[in-house]
């Protein structure tokens, strides 16, 4: 639609029969059909409403890529001017001026790259004075980004009697006999096809200029993940999961909104329970979503839905591209596909007879979105369904305290699984004190049990897993003559050294060349500390010069598919040892996989934030959890500096509710969820004087808008990472019992609409 002087992509949500007088007419709808069905836009409603952010905002969150078009600025002639009268006008100006002035006359509108290719010299200041002078002005124009892409295929053009009279007529053709034998057996042919026949252009030419066939265009729906595959067996449900899978049967033939916690440890078979379930919820003619917490884990549940299912199936997630996701859509909406699986934007799936969400892991951070809108896919999966009269079902051997708890206090169902299928054990686990390894002068950081694991395990002919939270070479870089640590320019953190040689911020993603000097004290003895996966992957090349090692993190896993590759590399057997951050911890079920290590287990444990046991707890279960899932029984090395602290001794013994008993305590005695709400304000500000003083003064008008439920507002405080891209930051919380209160001043002060305001309801990084 036109805006100003811009075309931008717009909503139409209501029409009104009114006097047009003045309005400006819409340009062109992108869809023939009508995107946002009454509960998809309900959702983003509630969206808006639940995460203060504006209705276009949630709207884009159901977009593929959040818009379809791309909108460019280009320069153009004004044709009211002749060209003698513009000649005339810059003939006191330099011939350059006239030069730019006949391109855009000969080649039609032009972006500024493709002019400055041109005229490199003072190109900007030539196309201003032109636009002055009113001899060109700027317009943008629109791209659009969803491109539907289409296949040459060919038909027969008459009925099939008449078409076997014609084929006994091409004897002597052999080409054209080959083609219309194949077009008897199939009535559409394709690309593919015809090469395999070996039938020349000539050939199709003569039988579309006699009438027999007809040359068309089919769509291609693109899916990387085509090639996917798996064989199906049918599986004989153990006694668990027969009284789980009764249990949501009854909810999906009630056509009703429930939802469920389904805690089933590691191994327990939780993936089969959801196959079974989806199957119902189709033989009803209802839709499915399956998200899963990590792009990484993809394909294995594509392959275990797509042998069940077949073609049943499309893939979302942010690492395809735009086409391939609006295709994925293209093939709900006519009903190709009735299952959705992938990562957290699949929630936003445009199904309009929704029967089931399935969120797998659901206590993973990454669930929850860390920009504009800061949605939680589970709360957007709680409100879909309830609109949809569908349900909804948590799975996790590790479930948040939040629903563990709202499961305990009868929000959701509590459905339990607490043994592995096949009578297998959970694997055996071994706590390293890192303290007495250095008393006995230890210091490699892979201690000397786990060096004994790795080789025992490759020595059988199995495989490991090794986690280690952290990527890069070294954790910092540090001047051992004064302290000195190498720090980003622009944000409060150290750079990561890494082993392509340079350092390297995780925030910004600045990149510096490490220096011969310290530059604070021009000290030479600049010193490496810590370790990342890079230097680990350097140390076990040491100590096992013979084994086959992949190693897999963001730096290793930047293309579409590289999560995959990796994955499927190693599950075939090319690798001994898998070395890799949190992403190598979560849902992989590699039967020769038979031991883990975990290098600094309780690295999380000293962040200042409440819930970093919970972290901790989580991340030493779920890695653990990768470790003998097939016939051979795993075990596992955790090393700490920390053995007693109860998240990791309860950690050990897969013992979740110990570790809830003892979390749920220390929450309640400091209200936090999930006993409080909490919506986290922060403030952002070139100098770190203006924003105290800013951030300060928001508190203060909160505390006098809350009233007496001001004194669940906590700071302001500096963020843990205090400066990020040049702009300091400071925290405000606020604790309260539901957010509309809270939400309600938020808007009556306007907080809401300030640029230099970040505001986080429901905060999973409090710091």
């Amino acid at each position: 639609m036109p805006f100003g002087n811009r075309k931008i992509e717009g909503f139409i949500i209501k029409t009104e029969m009114s006097n047009s007088e003045g309005l400006k007419f819409l340009i062109e709808p992108l869809d023939d059909l009508p995107w946002f069905d009454e509960n998809m836009l309900k959702t983003s409603e509630w969206i808006s409403h639940y995460y203060l952010c504006s209705l276009a905002e949630a709207m884009r969150l159901f977009i593929p890529g959040k818009t379809g078009l791309k909108s460019y600025l280009t320069y153009q002639v004004n044709d009211a001017i002749a060209f003698d009268q513009a000649v005339l006008i810059l003939s006191l100006k330099s011939d350059q001026y006239l030069t730019v002035y006949q391109y855009l006359v000969t080649n039609g509108p032009a972006t500024l790259p493709q002019i400055q290719k041109t005229f490199p010299d003072n190109c900007l200041k030539i196309l201003n004075d032109l636009i002055s002078k009113k001899l060109i002005f700027k317009d943008y124009k629109l791209n659009k980004q969803i491109k539907p892409k289409y296949i040459t295929v060919l038909s027969r053009a008459i009925d099939k009697d008449a078409f076997q009279e014609h084929l006994k007529g091409s004897m002597g053709k052999p080409a054209q006999q080959r083609l219309l034998t194949a077009l008897l057996d199939k009535e559409i042919l394709d690309n593919n096809d015809l090469k395999q026949l070996k039938v020349s252009s000539d050939t199709i030419k003569r039988l579309v200029t006699a009438g027999l066939i007809t040359v068309g265009k089919k769509r291609l729906m693109r899916d990387s993940y085509s090639n996917i595959s798996g064989n199906y067996e049918k599986i004989s449900l153990n006694q668990d999961q027969e009284f789980v899978l009764k249990k949501l049967l009854s909810t999906i033939h009630g056509q009703s909104y429930q939802s469920f916690l389904l805690h089933g440890i590691t191994g327990s078979g939780k993936t089969q329970v959801y196959i079974e379930a989806v199957a119902e919820v189709r033989k009803k003619g209802r839709q499915a979503i399956i998200l899963v917490p990590e792009i990484a884990l993809t394909s294995q549940i594509v392959a275990r839905f797509r042998a069940r299912f077949h073609d049943d199936i499309v893939v979302m997630h942010s690492k395809l591209s735009i086409n391939e996701r609006n295709d994925a859509i293209q093939r709900l909406r006519i009903d190709q596909a009735g299952i959705v699986i992938g990562a957290r934007s699949a929630i936003f799936a445009p199904l309009e007879n929704l029967g089931i969400i399935i969120i797998d892991e659901e206590h993973e951070f990454t669930y929850k979105q860390e920009e504009a809108p800061r949605y939680h896919t589970r709360e957007v999966a709680f409100k879909r369904a309830q609109l949809a009269s569908a349900l909804v079902v948590l799975g996790s051997a590790t479930p948040s305290v939040e629903t563990y708890y709202e499961a305990i206090e009868h929000k959701h169902t509590l459905l339990e699984m607490p043994n592995r299928v096949d009578g297998a054990s959970l694997p055996a686990i071994e706590l390293v004190d890192m303290r007495e390894e250095l008393r006995r002068g230890r210091r490699n950081v892979i201690s000397l049990p786990l060096q004994n694991l790795i080789h025992n395990t490759i020595e059988q002919g199995e495989q490991v897993i090794i986690l280690l939270n952290r990527r890069g070479y070294s954790t910092f870089v540090m001047c051992r003559e004064c302290g000195y640590v190498i720090s980003c320019n622009q944000c409060a953190v150290s750079m990561v050294y890494h082993k392509a040689g340079n350092l390297r911020c995780h925030y910004c993603q600045s990149s510096v060349s490490p220096p011969d000097v310290c530059p604070s004290c021009s000290s030479r003895y600049i010193r490496y500390f810590g370790t990342g996966t890079q230097r680990l992957e350097d140390e076990l090349v040491k100590i096992f010069p013979n084994a086959r090692m992949i190693r897999m993190d963001q730096d290793t896993t930047g293309g579409k598919m590289a999560h995959d590759r990796i994955l499927h590399s190693f599950a075939q057997g090319n690798y001994d040892i898998l070395l890799g951050t949190q992403m190598v911890a979560k849902g992989h079920d590699i039967k020769n996989v038979t031991a883990v290590g975990i290098i600094t287990a309780d690295s999380v444990l000293n962040l200042p934030d409440f819930r970093a046991a919970e972290r901790t707890f989580s991340l030493l279960t779920q890695a653990a959890g990768r470790a003998g899932r097939g016939e051979v029984s795993g075990k596992v090395v955790i090393q700490t500096y920390n053995p007693e602290h109860y998240a990791i001794e309860d950690g050990a013994k897969h013992d979740y509710k110990a570790f809830y008993d003892k979390e749920i305590v220390f929450r309640k005695s400091l209200d936090y969820p999930p006993f409080s709400k909490i919506t986290k304000l922060t403030i952002t500000a070139p100098g770190e004087s203006e924003v105290r003083h800013k951030a300060e003064t928001i508190a203060a008008d909160l505390r006098v808008a809350l009233g007496e439920d001001s004194k669940f507002i906590q700071g302001p405080f500096l963020a843990t990472i205090a400066k990020i891209n040049n702009s300091f930051r400071m925290n405000i919380l606020i604790k309260s019992l539901d957010h509309s209160n809270v939400n309600q001043h938020i808007l009556r002060l306007n907080l809401h609409m300030r640029p230099d305001i970040i505001i986080d309801i429901d905060p999973l990084n409090v710091m």
